[in-house]
């Protein structure tokens, strides 16, 4: 009879279980999503109880930090990766050279798809005219290679731009000082093609919004608004700036954007390896790979890398940093009581989630922590056993770095000094974000070596930190307060901030959390956008049956309450989704994350946490397909097919109507770019519990339809770790488009702002 609804009965059983041996499930009695509003969350900045006003400026502030603050990694963005700093190959007049071929540098390209947006020339650095989009499009020549990897002549790059900016959301550029004026590398606005522009030169940095904010709230592939800004509306939008908040950009090419820079090698480890290989072995010999050929055929290898990292899948990221593909769809961040973070649950408390982001995938460089030398075999607890990192000493893995970075390129001597900042023999702090903004945990054991941390910068500005010293549960958190050793404290110049000294006075404040916790407190604020599909129009009762069938084959037992989750781990072998990422971090969720108490979001003594997946969240599973973490299960209506007039019409389509699967979705992405083509919503959640649909989703993402760059082959979406396996709780005797399927999806549907109001 296999696993279904039926079995899922059991799983409220199995979470009282659970909760028998572990601390309770939060109880929120007989809670009714169609009557009763969410909770808002409580009034509180770092657990002090503030006023209304109060409250709302940190909102605010934690709105500008999450989208403005680099915490330095400007200098990693731009003098090691340079950002929009590579060149392409692109076809040219046989006078110019024997093959036929130009190098044509690409930020003149991107900033000519960025001026294009509002239709007038040179303006861009005076508002560009209003110009916005959701899908920022960078048009290259035909025939135009990369490192001989060919590039779409139209690279939807799946950035956002707001009227008035003239950088994509989350790309943010930072004035450099008078000192550095003469380095070639850096961006001059006023000598690019974009306009008059102010004078000077700027670095360009990274921060969250980039992967976290879009104007396309439907997924339509169009901008639902101009502006992200919380005091700047769209007049007309049905929506506000922060429904832009926190969804996941479902169109970002990150690899893409990245392969773009001048030094893609920095982020080999992460957005690229072993495109045939799914151990860690496979991995550690990619590694040995780049290390033996780096400095004797270097085109060669960046060929290889940027192969990779252009193989990312449109609106995925691969943020594990071991050398395999492990593509997860890029998450929502609504956090309110929907801890512990992260599908695997590692971090309960928000400002390690903040710091993890922070300082690893803001800063690579940082990555150095794991080599063999360092953290070096006892890696294996937070990167899996024979990881790449043990094919690399500290001092090896900085070098080639910063090997082809445009700091290093311009100035030879430049690569011994990057080296020497990012093992942190310099400022004391390994990585190259702002020491100033930086303090030390333990981390790793061994990540940072004690004459590191014994420096006497970090003795002189108190960098050292206990866990104990954060309060709290803090000593319980350990490793988890920052992997590589790291914690991102509250920026200097924002700790002389008037208002900031207010708040620390008046409310006894501790300075060095206070920006992350007001970036949690920004988004514990969120509601998910409203749902506007005519699907739901004089739908009440059926989303009110649906929520009769939800509640009746079990899937409130751990889709619970008001934010539809139990916040618990659940045990891998027992919802067998994709493995990949549960096993990456086994050794992580098993030693170094701290046993926790799910009806509070605290950590605890004692125990050991079991491997698998947090429950997530079901808000904005509207606008989120497709589904489960690694965005799997993928359901599309195929192009031509007729418009259905109603929700179960929809879901009745037969199967020639529809496209299955994330792979073949992504696929014919690739040969239609400007389609925006995408999961349908109401198909791939019928997918996630019809057993027939999942198989069919299944059977498709194991076709080897995406194209390989640069090669004559195919792999399958399976081998990019996206299955849409598991989660194995099925409404039985059910055909798509059946009654109960039909209002289950509606509810599902409706799980909006507000589900009760349609």
């Amino acid at each position: 009879m296999g696993r279904t609804f039926v079995h899922a009965l059991g799983l409220g059983v199995a979470a009282a279980a659970l909760a028998a041996c572990s601390p309770q499930v939060v109880d929120w009695g007989p809670y009714d999503v169609l009557t009763q509003r969410a909770p808002r969350p409580p009034s509180t900045l770092e657990g002090r109880v503030v006023d209304s006003a109060t409250y709302l400026q940190a909102r605010r502030f934690g709105e500008a930090w999450f989208r403005e603050t680099t915490f330095g990694d400007e200098r990693t963005i731009t003098d090691v990766l340079g950002l929009f700093g590579g060149s392409v190959e692109v076809p040219c007049s046989e006078l110019a050279v024997a093959n036929g071929r130009c190098t044509k540098p690409v930020l003149p390209y991107v900033i000519r798809a960025l001026d294009a947006l509002d239709g007038e020339a040179k303006n861009l650095f005076r508002g560009n005219g209003g110009g916005y989009t959701s899908d920022l499009v960078i048009a290259f020549p035909p025939g135009t290679t990369l490192h001989g990897i060919p590039v779409p002549e139209h690279l939807h790059t799946g950035l956002d731009v707001e009227a008035g900016s003239p950088w994509p959301i989350g790309i943010v550029p930072k004035a450099a000082p008078a000192e550095d004026s003469n380095l070639p590398y850096l961006v001059e606005p006023s000598a690019l093609d974009g306009g008059p522009a102010a004078p000077g030169k700027i670095r360009l940095g990274l921060t969250c919004a980039t992967c976290h904010f879009s104007l396309d709230i439907d997924w339509d592939g169009k901008a639902d608004l101009r502006s992200a800004w919380s005091n700047a509306p769209t007049p007309g939008s049905p929506y506000l700036p922060e429904h832009a908040w926190a969804i996941g950009n479902q169109d970002l090419r990150l690899g893409w954007v990245l392969a773009l820079s001048k030094n893609p090698l920095l982020v080999f480890s992460v957005f690229s390896g072993a495109l045939d290989g799914r151990t860690p072995d496979d991995a550690r010999k990619f590694g040995r790979y780049v290390k033996a050929n780096i400095e004797s055929s270097p085109e060669a290898v960046l060929t290889e890398v940027v192969r990779g990292m252009a193989m990312q899948p449109r609106g995925f990221a691969d943020d594990t940093p071991d050398a395999l593909f492990n593509a997860i769809q890029l998450p929502v961040l609504y956090t309110r009581y929907n801890y512990p973070y992260n599908y695997d649950g590692n971090f309960i408390n928000s400002q390690d989630r903040n710091n993890g982001v922070w300082t690893l995938a803001l800063d690579p460089t940082s990555l150095v922590v794991l080599c063999r030398d360092r953290a070096g075999e006892l890696a294996h607890f937070g990167f899996g056993p024979k990881n790449i990192y043990n094919e690399f000493t500290a001092s090896e893995l900085a070098d080639l770095m910063v090997r082809g970075s445009p700091a290093a390129l311009n100035d030879p001597q430049a690569r011994a000094r990057l080296r020497d900042d990012i093992l942190g023999r310099t400022d004391g702090v390994p990585g190259l974000l702002d020491p100033h903004s930086m303090l030390l945990v333990p981390g790793l054991p061994n990540s940072i070596p004690t004459s590191i941390r014994n420096h006497p910068d970090n003795i002189a500005e108190r960098r050292n930190r206990t866990p104990e010293s954060f309060g709290g549960d803090a000593g319980y958190r350990g490793a988890v307060l920052g992997y590589a050793g790291l914690r991102a404290r509250t920026p200097p110049e924002l700790q002389r901030d008037a208002q900031i000294r207010d708040w620390i006075t008046r409310y006894e404040l501790g300075t060095d959390e206070l920006l992350s916790a007001s970036v949690s407190l920004m988004l514990d604020s969120l509601d998910p956008p409203p749902n506007h599909s005519p699907l739901l129009h004089g739908a009440s009762e059926l989303v009110r049956r649906g929520r009769e069938v939800f509640n009746q084959v079990g899937c409130g037992g751990c889709h619970r309450g008001p934010f539809f989750t139990d916040n618990l781990v659940h045990a891998l072998d027992e919802i067998r989704t994709q493995p990949a990422r549960a096993e990456f971090g086994r050794q992580a969720q098993t030693f170094l994350a701290p046993p926790y108490d799910a009806s509070t979001g605290t950590a605890t003594k004692g125990g050991q946490r079991r491997v698998g997946y947090k429950t997530v969240t079901l808000r904005y599973v509207w606008g989120s397909a497709p589904y489960l973490h690694d965005g799997g299960v993928g359901v599309a209506v195929r192009s031509g097919a007729a418009t259905p007039s109603s929700l179960a019409e929809l879901l009745r389509l037969s199967e020639r109507d529809k496209l299955y699967g994330t792979g073949p979705i992504l696929a014919y992405l690739e040969r239609e770019p400007d389609s925006h083509f995408r999961a349908d919503a109401a198909l791939s959640l019928q997918a996630l519990v019809v057993r027939s649909e999942r198989a069919r989703v299944i059977a498709a993402n194991r076709l080897s339809v995406l194209p390989v760059p640069g090669q004559a082959r195919t792999l399958a979406a399976a081998n990019l770790a996206i299955e849409g396996i598991g989660h194995e709780y099925y409404l039985e005797n059910e055909t798509p488009g059946g009654e109960r399927v039909t209002a289950l999806v509606a509810f599902l549907l409706a799980l909006d702002d507000d589900p009760g109001t349609l």
